[in-house]
């Protein structure tokens, strides 16, 4: 029988090992815990659109919302709230999120040419669904539960490299040539515009010291008019889980036993975040960028690009099917990666 010091010392050894299983598991149900939360708020928009009180019209009205006023008010009150040189200093999150869209674009571009697909279409949606993830509107509940205010503002700024992809090479998969400029024009849309004043607004802030003067009655006007955009922002996240899962509950599809379904479904909830993730492990890259980075990885397919699709004169009953599928399983995928991940 040893002495008491080691008996001490081996007691101690198993509370620690005690403690850093515990510790897991704590991870592991707060993680999944937060998945719930994010398809819960989704449902919602699901029993909206079953029960009638969210219509197709409803839904692209709110849509348009979105990406009009809301998420431009998130991007402006995200943005802001940091400096200038803290802006500098993450400069390489929309390249990162450029690498992500960049791995699946090359492992798209493997798979297509083993499977070779007959038709054009599909071969154009299956580079869009691997190229293209849901990379803000999903990610921002997790962003937010998890990482909190730097880490949304991480994530709206990082999401602008996706942002790039999809109206450029995007417009491209879908064999469009004569609307890029379409796609550029778009682009520059509120979203983006939003970014740019953004910017804009920390060099007059940080840089020049510009401040607008105002009479003392009107003092309180830009701490309101922070409040107000503040305010509209943070409707982002509850009105996209709505608008998605409103969109997501009348998919119907017989494709999803599609070859081509499943096998873009392995890349983009799988293949692709693996192979994401261990490149960005290799990256200089802080504790809560890297984590947020990961989030965009494991994302299922995007939900817009049906949207893209139908407007384009893609292969919308693959994009359905696709999407349906990686919805259903990246309740188990997205958890378990992140676990992996973080």
């Amino acid at each position: 029988m040893g002495s008491p010091a080691d008996i001490t010392l081996l007691l101690l050894q198993i509370l620690q090992e005690e403690q850093a299983a515990f510790n897991r598991f704590g991870n592991c149900m707060d993680t999944l815990l937060q998945i719930l939360m994010v398809f819960f708020l989704m449902s919602l928009g699901a029993f909206a659109r079953r029960r009638g009180l969210l219509s197709r019209q409803g839904t692209g009205d709110l849509a348009r919302l979105l990406v009009a006023i809301f998420y431009p008010a998130l991007i402006f009150d995200s943005i802001t709230r940091l400096t200038l040189g803290e802006l500098w200093e993450q400069r390489a999150m929309p390249a990162m999120t450029l690498l992500i869209a960049g791995v699946g674009l090359v492992l798209g571009l493997l798979t297509i040419h083993r499977i070779k697909p007959e038709n054009p279409g599909r071969a154009g949606a299956f580079l869009f669904q691997s190229t293209i993830n849901n990379y803000l509107f999903l990610p921002l509940p997790l962003v937010a539960l998890r990482f909190g205010q730097e880490g949304l503002s991480l994530l709206v700024f990082a999401a602008m490299g996706f942002e790039l992809t999809v109206w450029s090479v995007g417009v491209l998969f879908f064999n469009r040539v004569r609307r890029v400029a379409e796609g550029v024009r778009i682009m520059l849309g509120p979203p983006m515009i939003a970014m740019l004043v953004s910017v804009f607004w920390m060099i007059a802030r940080d840089l020049a010291g510009w401040r607008i003067p105002l009479p003392e009655a009107l003092a309180r006007v830009p701490e309101l008019m922070e409040f107000g955009i503040t305010t509209v922002g943070r409707a982002t996240v509850a009105v996209s889980m709505i608008v998605a899962g409103s969109r997501i509950s009348v998919l119907r599809t017989k494709s999803i036993q599609d070859p081509h379904v499943w096998q873009v479904s392995l890349l983009r909830l799988v293949v692709i975040p693996v192979l994401a993730i261990l490149l960005l492990n290799r990256m200089q890259l802080g504790e809560t960028a890297r984590g947020v980075l990961c989030v965009v990885a494991v994302m299922p397919a995007a939900i817009t690009s049906l949207i893209f699709s139908e407007r384009f004169n893609g292969d919308s009953e693959f994009i359905a099917a696709s999407l349906l599928l990686t919805h259903l399983l990246a309740v188990v995928t997205v958890p378990v990666l992140l676990l992996w991940a973080l």
